[in-house]
């Protein structure tokens, strides 16, 4: 039933060359449509003023173009050469990109289809109106994803300075456009290329695993008799969680911190450009630009949120604190070391694991045992396609050979080490195609460091009515198998397998006309005794260990979304200063350190003497993932744990809810506004109510009050 997919999955033999070919085809055929919709529009002439004339062609080539995600080689491919050329052409592509979105021709079609419509009005009555079918189809519109799309292009192009009032403005806005996704270009590359180590001794090494330790590189030369510990996540977070010697736990999270100290005045001359930029169109600042069209809607709102979870989280993480504090003393009176009565950030890692283990009995590695990815990949799976009707069907060489376009099974797996799948609807929802999911487990030179999801080919509807079916991968770096035993994933692995195979089976069910629509997804952590599988055994885990994780959930939950949350308040104050002189003056790295200090309560090594550290500079996600929107997972955690209790809460594997789930929410993708689908869904406004349950922030409930005000008013 599953053996013949009606769509061939994409190629993925590019080479230098045909990459740049590709990228320049794909700026060709850009430039080709928008000339086209210049040439079939007369302003004069309102009959041709139309949806099909004004944005037909563009989402068509966007479909095309998103038909083949060409920058996914940057990020993955063990060819350096493909890796470098990808990255050039990108930056260029972008800049392409730019000086297509500025076309001021195009853009007057739009405007003039925008306001006669009657969009424009509908909006300036009601600021917070959802674009509803019913005002697409009174306007004009087959539907409301139409609609929608050219709303999105309208305000996209207000932003991107099109309706500023003299060309000299329009000029510098497009010259601060441009020299910002250089400056993104030259961050990502700076973290792409970092080879950054540290070097250390057997003994510095005391804690790590043997198993882990046999898999370090040996040094040479000057390195003679040390081990060398890069900054891959698999290398990172095990030594700051396993080494006992606090001096070199110390030494290597510095190091990390100071990665790639070139991104530090990239970070500020951006911060300043993207300022600019929001005054010449108007705005205060940045962050009001940006959030304006998020669900979020202003900055006033974003720290309203941030600023209330501060306070609610402080007297917990207070107390959170003190209890690493006494684990520090008894430690070090145990092991005769210095004691000054402070925590440092490299401690958190270290005794939060040494704490986790004596209070609910869990050793990571213990549990690890339970998780080899093999099976974990097939437990996750299968929950997944029981909740929400999906068959996975894993492909074998002989099966990429027989539905390879070529014929070759290597040309559709960008590397060797890649499991692929052909993923169906079940007999419950009619047993057709949906795409495919590439899982690509281990780190290696040049790969993407930590982990995502990313889409390959985006799912839209063809002009003659088919589909054209999406392809994602789910990009990881978790530990190498080694010489006895297969790769082992602890609960944090788990966990973001969890949440990055949500983003690609959301991708995989989204079901939209456009190409620009399709997908995105959140996460939730309820099935660990589920997928669980002792490598040697291939029992399940315990009644009793799977409860002791569950409980663990909370642990320490204060301090760690005290961590999370200076990261996203720096985000707001860099993107929202009180003025352009504030921005001009700040000092990025000073109150980066302050603002983690402050929450948290733990000190960096300017505590004790030594240089601040420069840590904004490693913040990618920040700068150009998020842009003014890193807020985002603690906004979005609260509509998930609203769902969750609403929906999930008494049964998690409930079918009915996770069909109706894939239909309401998951299927839609963001052909229509979030905020309206999350309501027909809940069938009310999102509540705190649930989240703070969650975070221990008031007392449980069977279930949730959902009386709360909403947090989005």
């Amino acid at each position: 039933m599953y053996d013949n997919p009606p769509q061939p999955p994409g190629l993925r033999n590019h080479t230098p060359e045909s990459v740049t070919a590709a990228f320049e085809a794909s700026a060709d055929k850009h430039r080709a449509a928008l000339d086209a919709i210049v040439a079939n529009v007369n302003l004069s002439d309102p009959q041709t003023v139309t949806f099909e004339n004004v944005m037909r062609l563009q989402l068509e080539f966007e479909n095309q173009k998103f038909s083949h995600n060409l920058r996914f080689y940057q990020h993955v491919s063990e060819n350096s050469d493909l890796r470098e050329t990808t990255r050039k052409m990108a930056k260029w592509y972008d800049n392409i990109w730019t000086d297509m979105n500025m076309r001021e021709d195009v853009f007057r079609a739009r405007d003039v289809l925008y306001h006669r419509s009657g969009l424009a009005a509908s909006r300036k009555q009601n600021p917070d109106r959802y674009l509803t079918e019913d005002i697409a189809q009174n306007a004009g519109f087959e539907d409301a994803e139409s609609a929608i799309a050219l709303e999105e292009e309208w305000k996209e192009a207000i932003r991107s300075g099109l309706g500023l009032p003299s060309k000299p403005q329009r000029d510098r806005f497009n010259q601060i456009q441009k020299r910002v996704e250089t400056i993104k270009s030259e961050f990502k590359n700076h973290h792409a290329s970092d080879k950054g180590c540290n070097w250390f001794t057997p003994a510095e090494l005391d804690g790590v695993d043997n198993d882990i330790i046999d898999q370090l590189a040996k040094g040479t030369g000057e390195n003679e008799g040390r081990l060398k510990v890069t900054f891959d996540p698999s290398h990172y977070d095990i030594f700051l969680k396993d080494v006992k010697n606090p001096q070199a736990r110390k030494r290597m999270w510095t190091a990390m911190e100071n990665k790639c100290p070139e991104n530090v005045p990239l970070f500020k001359e951006a911060m300043l450009l993207r300022d600019e930029a929001a005054r010449l169109l108007g705005y205060p600042d940045h962050a009001t630009l940006r959030i304006e069209s998020r669900m979020a809607k202003t900055p006033r709102a974003v720290n309203n949120l941030l600023d209330d979870l501060r306070t609610r989280l402080a007297p917990l993480a207070t107390k959170e604190l003190n209890q690493l504090l006494q684990a520090k003393k008894k430690d070090c009176e145990t092991r005769n070391l210095p004691l000054d009565g402070s925590f440092y950030h490299w401690d958190w890692a270290f005794y939060a694991s040494k704490i986790s283990k004596q209070e609910h009995d869990l050793d990571n590695k213990k549990v690890a045992e339970y998780f080899p990815i093999d099976s974990a990949i097939t437990g996750i799976l299968r929950l997944f396609g029981g909740l929400f009707g999906i068959v996975f069907v894993r492909l074998a060489a002989e099966d990429l050979e027989r539905i390879s376009p070529t014929g070759v099974a290597e040309d559709v797996m960008y590397h060797r080490d890649t499991i692929m799948f052909s993923v169906w609807n079940d007999e419950s929802e009619g047993n057709d195609f949906l795409g495919y999911l590439y899982i690509d487990a281990h780190p290696r030179e040049g790969k993407y460091r930590h982990v995502a999801n990313f889409p390959l080919e985006l799912g839209h509807q063809r002009a003659d009515g088919t589909r054209f079916y999406p392809s994602t991968a789910l990009i990881c770096n978790f530990p190498a198998p080694t010489k006895d035993k297969p790769s082992l994933l602890d609960h944090e692995h788990v966990v973001d397998l969890f949440h990055e195979l949500g983003h690609g089976v959301h991708s995989l069910v989204s079901r939209t006309r456009f190409s620009r629509h399709h997908g995105t997804a959140g996460k939730r952590d309820f099935y660990i005794k589920r997928v669980s599988k002792h490598y040697l055994t291939g029992q399940q885990m315990s009644d009793d260990m799977a409860e002791r994780i569950a409980a663990s959930r909370h642990f320490l939950q204060a301090l760690r979304n005290l961590r999370q949350l200076s990261s996203v308040m720096f985000d707001m104050e860099v993107h929202s200063p009180k003025s352009r002189a504030a921005l001009e003056d700040m000092d990025f790295a000073k109150r980066y350190n302050e603002l983690r200090n402050e929450l948290t309560g733990m000190k960096g090594p300017e505590a004790i003497g030594e240089p601040m550290t420069h840590g904004h500079g490693n913040l990618q996600h920040l700068f150009y993932e998020y842009d003014a929107g890193l807020y985002s997972y603690h906004w979005s955690n609260t509509y998930s744990y609203d769902m969750f209790y609403y929906a999930f809460a008494k049964d998690p594997m409930d079918k009915s809810q996770g069909h109706r789930f894939r239909h309401t929410v998951l299927e839609k993708g963001a052909s229509q506004d979030e905020m309206l689908i999350l309501e027909q869904f809940l069938g009310h406004k999102p509540t705190t109510d649930a989240f703070c349950m969650e975070l221990g922030l008031v007392e449980p409930t069977e279930e949730p009050l959902l009386k709360g005000s909403s947090f989005t008013g």
